[in-house]
């Protein structure tokens, strides 16, 4: 009896620390190894790119529409633009953010920070795989304690991927231990605002 009791309080707390960082989806253990893509072209990576799908994340919650525009900020710096629009308000919503590189400017290893959130720490962006032109697969993963937490973000050069990309990218994410069934399609209808 007294072990089910800590274990409860284990998983309460396991809850809670998942509200805390985001809601991402929670793992036990820490953050895997993943590679991410080798000789790194920023300047093809930039543009616009609309989210197809991804894990759960509350800062998107209610979010239609979702895309990211990226551009040269210049000094190996990268700008970051996030759009959505609201599903029950129809207001968009966007935010301005830096993305770094956090290892060398060859490997799609990023640091994200949106001077508008209350945090100081800067969010990691990996970009595991791309061809620059049609799709992006995007991981992020934070350690706290026995448990880590990560967001999956699938991108793509159009709204609605051709049934080739998406095999492609189902493909890619299962060579990277993805666990697609925690994917949430993105609605990519109606994004007039």
């Amino acid at each position: 009896m007294q072990f089910q009791a800590k274990l409860v309080i284990a998983v309460l707390a396991f809850c809670a620390v998942a509200l805390c960082v985001e809601a991402q989806v929670p793992f036990f253990g820490g953050c895997p190894t993943k590679r991410v893509v080798e000789d790194f072209d920023a300047s093809a990576y930039l543009g616009r790119w609309y989210e197809i799908e991804k894990y759960y994340a509350v800062f998107e919650a209610d979010g239609k529409c979702i895309q990211a525009y990226y551009s040269d900020a210049g000094n190996g710096t990268i700008g970051v633009m996030n759009t959505q629009i609201n599903r029950k308000t129809r207001r968009m919503k966007s935010i301005q953010g830096v993305a770094r590189f956090t290892g060398s400017e060859s490997t799609a290893k990023f640091g994200v920070r949106f001077p508008t959130v209350p945090f100081v720490a800067d969010a990691p962006y990996w970009v595991l795989d791309t061809d620059y032109k049609n799709y992006s697969i995007v991981w992020s993963c934070n350690d706290f304690a026995v448990a880590n937490f990560q967001i999956v973000w699938v991108l793509a050069r159009e709204r609605e991927p051709s049934p080739e990309i998406r095999d492609t990218i189902r493909e890619k994410m299962d060579q990277f231990g993805i666990r697609r069934d925690l994917l949430q399609k993105t609605d990519q209808t109606n994004c007039d605002a």
